[in-house]
């Protein structure tokens, strides 16, 4: 039956082309975000998994930049460590100078009291955004998170400083030079220990920092499975869709026409 109330095939045309203008705006978004899943709307479970894994990616993020704080920390206490084992090594030298009598005793002594000064920087000296590991034992204790569980690793600070390590610059006698060498063979030990207990903390923290970025690649990856377009399938589909618009607007125009061959019956 020809009605020039009720054009079927047009109704039909708009309704293919609205479903094709539809499709064709998704498209058009996955190719401008390169997401399949930009909203709750397209997939809401999986915008759900992906908002949580994105939360936890943040939170991943916070923990390598505090292991990275640890690592600089750790670094200069280490570095602090390392130069005052080397002057423990001149200190002994110049104790062990001191022992040949053709050597002005009083001069080595100066030298040495120069050397624990150098010692006495460098213990204030090695400090990074306020936390000293090698001049506040007790006080200064270095925490580094190390998981999302809330896990953490830490690292109590001791004291190199030259008191501390009971160092003496009298060489005066056989006596009191027999004294510095067996306080500075005692410092070297002490130091010594130090830095190897700052040695394997930094290469935990080293370790547990290539494990952050690795967990935090992964997890990157997983989310892109759930949420990332195809971009050469995106770009296929786009072309499909443009195609079939045309198509659906020529159709709707051929619809709309129908009616009008009814006016031919009047002629």
């Amino acid at each position: 039956m020809a009605s020039i109330n009720t054009n079927a095939n047009a109704m039909s045309g708009l309704r293919m082309l609205n479903m094709t203008q539809t499709s064709l705006s998704k498209t058009q978004s996955m190719l401008e975000t390169g997401l399949k899943v930009n909203s709750a709307k397209d997939a809401p479970a999986t915008f759900v998994i992906a908002q949580g894994m994105r939360s936890e990616i943040g939170a991943l993020g916070a923990i390598g930049e505090g292991i990275a704080f640890g690592e600089a920390t750790i670094g200069v206490a280490m570095a602090g460590a390392t130069e005052i084992l080397k002057q423990l090594s001149e200190l002994e030298t110049l104790a062990t100078q001191a022992q040949n009598d053709g050597l002005d005793d009083a001069i080595l002594s100066a030298q040495a009291v120069e050397v624990l000064a150098q010692i006495t920087a460098i213990t204030a000296g090695s400090e990074f955004n306020g936390v000293n590991l090698i001049n506040n034992a007790g006080t200064d204790v270095l925490t580094v998170p190390t998981d999302l569980a809330g896990s953490t690793m830490t690292y109590t600070a001791t004291n190199l400083d030259a008191t501390t390590l009971s160092l003496t610059t009298d060489f005066s006698d056989a006596t009191n030079i027999g004294i510095a060498l067996t306080n500075i063979a005692a410092a070297q030990t002490t130091v010594g220990n130090a830095l190897t207990a700052i040695g394997t903390f930094a290469s935990r923290l080293e370790s547990q920092g290539e494990f952050t970025q690795l967990l935090t690649d992964t997890m990157k990856e997983g989310l892109g499975v759930l949420v990332d377009a195809d971009m050469a399938a995106v770009a296929a589909e786009l072309t499909a869709l443009q195609t079939k618009e045309q198509l659906n607007i020529q159709s709707l125009s051929i619809a709309n026409q129908a009616p009008q061959s009814i006016l031919a019956l009047f002629r």
